[in-house]
């Protein structure tokens, strides 16, 4: 067989190259027939090796369509790739690692690793490969791999549907097929990108996209949304210019919330100099503490939000040398009243950051407390010191925390009580000077005289000085939370001065005090002051508004605070006590109109009284004498009100009803307007939120009465309200033109006379319409006419009517005369004596035999009776025409008499 002809098949399982190129392989035959490899025969292929490794072309974290946790894409240039004890180390910027190994990384296309990390590294750096390895065989580099975080991830195989949101600025990372294209097209983008070679995640950076939708569409033409809405992060540094000794502060805001951020301190560098972590809070802000900087320089605060890695920067700030440390006092002369709390405030300067005060001086006042305080970084520190309690620590219920505290609660300072040179004190502090110094070193040195500072506590006397009532409506009082809102209400005339109080209004007692801020600091209010009898409070009826033999009305104070319808709002010697007339507890009894009640404030405590020790011994030791004592009183008034009339709209738009009322300014109600049965078509109109001003008027606007016509009548009523109010309207062709005679200037308005005296009474008729009208004007005397004269007024005119009456007939008492006309009224008290000589002449008959009251009563009856016909000489039965309030009770006289008579015959 020719050589020739030999036809040889070789198959190479495995070929081993020490070194690195290309190799020719060639094939020949032995002599005995047998194919044999023989690098000088004849060439049957090639082989080329290196050892260049498939090198990473990105790796991206984010959280995958087909995991519940996070996952680390790394694809390679080339593949496939071999695993064998495959591992993955996950460096984190703060220095931790976490591996995965085995079924943690795996292959998903030729080229590409999967690292399942199941959950989310948002500062992950980069990422470190071993036993991974690709063609030609050599391992695959374990240099680290820096790692892109996309916080959000775009499923592009997820439906038209789908809608995905994102924050401008964040990483999203676009998922489709291996080396899918993504065209995205949204506001003012419109882009082509692609996944690249063995990966199916595109990162798309957001930072120059504007809010809105963009359309995301891949190579298969699947269509998703992804929604770019802004994270509104931002940072302001809390001061332009930092010392330091001053801790560097910054407020970030987001409109998201509840999201972790890292804050960095850049210098003017952009080197990270300092950093920390904090978290917005529900409101949408916190602030970041970056401490002390030592370097002075311009400064900035950049702020990342840790799950978008979207990043903001503040504005430049510097930080300079802080001055040389200082302490010293805010004030020096500081002037408080006996009982109160003085404040004494301390200011750190520089370093400085602890003070050793003290307050009084044993020797020169018997009196010295030593108090040490930490600012821990604040400008300034408030002490309280409690002069009402100063010297008495020993007392069960005190501690020398009660004595010297931390005044402003908000404070990150703290105050501490060492010690006091009196410790069991009977009485408060006296009146007097006491020093106060402050030492940044130790109390040795402020007692060798070696202070920083020094100052004055001035005590004075405290008093009670005023007692002032004050009326409020409920609607107003309701929105009353402290001593501003009060004032508030004084100057906006709904918190008026007052000496009554109106149904259903508020009561505001102010009482003007010093001296009793310590107590209450002690005790906590004002309440638990009036529970241990420190301080008593009553409201109790005037003995001259309470009924013979009956028992004065008296609130249950002590109730009243129990079920919180008494408020107190104090500030320093001022101390509003409040209450609802409708929250008045008289236990059984009812508040009646015109009822008068004491409200009275008594200081009872010992130590605040303080009395003489002579004074006291002179007294008995009854503490009493020396009690202080504020009181007011005020008048119980049913609530009542009334419209302004001659009630008269035209039929038009916006129309107006005016009335007046006694109620507390600032009630707010319904007026009503109805037009009368028999009106068509008829009409309903209400007027809401009227409101009564500080002089007793309202005024109910914009009623709409334009489908009424004129001559139509309606009522017009009060509604929701304290009072009640009616009266009848008429629809005018112009309002004013109607006549109406009012009555004023009733004079006397209260007078006395003796019985059988002539009294004359005028008043003012005024015709406060435009047309003209004549009426009858009437003197009356409890309702009943006794005389009357006629008056025509022109529109706008005023006259001044008189009569004289005769008083003779009439018994001791008040009665009610007035002027009426056919519109208006003005009534009067009047209250008759009986003479002396009437007097004189009851004596006649039984005075002495024990039924005084009986002989009395029937002597001044008879006797004033007959002085009234046979004095004077004349008939008070009018026949001769003369007014007078005689004729009235002449028939009341004779029957008296008659009765008298037959008393004595029997």
């Amino acid at each position: 067989m020719a050589s020739e002809d030999l036809t040889v098949s070789v198959q190479v399982d495995q070929v081993t190259l020490d070194s690195t190129g290309s190799f020719d392989i060639t094939a020949g035959v032995d002599s005995n027939g047998n194919s044999t490899f023989d690098l000088a025969d004849q060439t049957v292929g090639t082989v080329t090796t290196t050892d260049e490794s498939p090198a990473p072309r990105k790796a991206t974290h984010y959280v995958n369509s087909t995991q519940s946790g996070g996952v680390i894409d790394i694809p390679y240039d080339d593949g496939p790739l071999s695993l064998n004890s495959q591992s993955v180390d996950v460096n984190l910027a703060n220095g931790t690692t976490y591996t995965y190994s085995g079924g943690d990384v795996v292959q998903n296309i030729d080229g590409q690793l999967t690292v399942i990390t199941g959950q989310t590294y948002n500062n992950v750096d980069n990422v470190s490969v071993s036993g991974v390895s690709g063609p030609p065989g050599n391992d695959v580099s374990s240099d680290p791999i820096d790692v892109t975080f996309a916080p959000t991830a775009v499923d592009t195989t997820a439906g038209s549907n789908a809608v995905t949101e994102a924050f401008a600025g964040e990483n999203v990372a676009l998922e489709g097929a291996e080396d899918d294209e993504f065209d995205i097209d949204g506001p003012g983008v419109s882009r082509t990108r692609g996944a690249g070679e063995n990966s199916g995640v595109y990162v798309l950076d957001t930072d120059d996209f504007e809010t809105g939708e963009y359309n995301i569409t891949n190579n298969n033409d699947d269509e998703v949304v992804l929604d770019i809405r802004n994270l509104g992060l931002d940072v302001e540094s809390d001061e332009d210019e930092f010392t330091t000794d001053e801790n560097v502060t910054a407020t970030v805001t987001s409109d998201a919330i509840n999201r972790p951020i890292t804050a960095e301190l850049l210098d003017s560098d952009g080197d990270v100099v300092d950093d920390t972590e904090a978290t917005i809070d529900s409101d949408g802000e916190v602030e970041v503490d970056l401490g002390t900087q030592s370097d002075t320089g311009t400064y900035t605060v950049e702020v990342t939000d840790d799950n978008s890695a979207v990043s903001v920067e503040s504005g430049e700030f510097d930080i300079v040398e802080a001055p040389e440390g200082d302490i010293s006092f805010e004030e020096s002369f500081v002037t408080e009243q006996r009982g109160d709390v003085a404040n004494i405030t301390v200011d750190f300067q520089g370093d400085r950051d602890t003070a050793y005060l003290t307050i009084g001086d044993d020797d020169e006042v018997g009196y010295e407390t030593n108090v040490s305080i930490d600012a821990d970084g604040e400008d300034n520190v408030t002490v309280g010191f409690n002069t009402y309690i100063a010297g008495n620590t020993t007392s069960s219920n005190v501690s020398g925390s009660d004595v010297v505290f931390l005044a402003d609660q908000d404070s990150d300072a703290s105050v501490s009580f060492v010690n006091e040179s009196e410790t069991n004190l009977e009485n408060m502090l006296a009146a007097g000077t006491y020093p106060f110094e402050i030492s940044d070193t130790s109390f040795v040195q402020t007692a060798k005289g070696n202070s920083d500072s020094v100052g004055d506590l001035e005590l004075e006397e405290r008093s009670v000085e005023d007692f002032q009532l004050w009326t409020t409506s409920d609607d107003v009082f309701e929105d009353v939370e402290n001593v501003e809102d009060i004032t508030n209400g004084v100057e906006n005339d709904t918190v008026v001065e007052t000496s009554s109080l109106a149904e259903s209004d508020v009561l505001i007692q102010e009482l003007t005090a010093t001296g009793l801020e310590g107590a209450l600091e002690l005790n906590g209010d004002l309440e638990t002051l009036v529970d241990n009898g420190a301080v008593d409070l009553r409201i109790r009826q005037t003995a001259d508004t309470t009924a013979p033999n009956s028992q004065r009305k008296t609130a249950d104070v002590t109730s009243m605070f129990d079920d919180g319808d008494i408020s107190v709002i104090s500030t320093e010697g001022s101390y509003y006590i409040a209450f609802d007339q409708d929250n008045l507890d008289l236990g059984s009894e009812d508040i009646a109109d015109e009822d008068a009640f004491e409200v009275r404030v008594q200081v009872q405590d010992a130590r605040l009284l303080d009395p003489d020790e002579d004074e006291l011994d002179d007294a008995d030791g009854d503490l009493s004498e020396f009690y202080e004592t504020a009181t007011a009183t005020f008048e119980y008034q049913e609530a009542t009100g009334e419209f302004d009339t001659p009630v008269e709209v035209q039929a038009a738009e916006n129309q107006s009803i005016t009335g007046t009322t006694n109620a507390a300014p600032g009630q707010e109600f319904t007026v009503r307007v109805r037009s009368d049965s028999g009106v068509s078509p008829g009409f309903v109109q209400s007027a809401e939120d009227v409101t009564v001003q500080a002089d007793g008027t309202f005024e109910a606007t914009g009623l709409d009465l334009s489908d009424a016509s004129v001559n139509d009548t309606f009522t017009v009523t009060a509604q929701q309200s304290t009072f009640d109010a009616e009266e009848d309207g008429t629809v005018v062709e112009e309002v004013g033109q109607a006549a109406f005679l009012e009555v004023s200037e009733l004079n006397p308005e209260e007078t006395t006379a003796t019985a059988g005296d002539s009294v004359d009474v005028s008043a003012t008729i005024e015709n406060t319409g435009s047309e003209e009208a004549t009426q009858t004007v009437a003197l009356t005397l409890d309702g009943d006419e006794l005389d009357t004269t006629e008056v025509t007024l022109a529109g706008g005119n005023s006259t001044t009517v008189e009569f004289s009456a005769d008083t003779s007939g009439l018994e001791a008492g008040d009665y009610t005369h007035g002027v009426a006309t056919d519109d208006d009224e003005a009534t009067g008290t009047l209250t008759i004596e009986t003479s002396g000589d009437d007097g004189g002449d009851s004596s006649d008959g039984d005075s002495s035999d024990g039924d005084s009251s009986g002989d009395s009563s029937g002597d001044s009856s008879g006797d004033s009776s007959g002085d009234s016909s046979d004095g004077n000489g004349t008939d008070d039965s009018t026949d001769d025409g003369t007014p007078g309030f005689g004729a009235l009770v002449a028939l009341v006289a004779l029957i008296a008499a008659a009765l008298l008579a037959t008393r004595r015959n029997e």
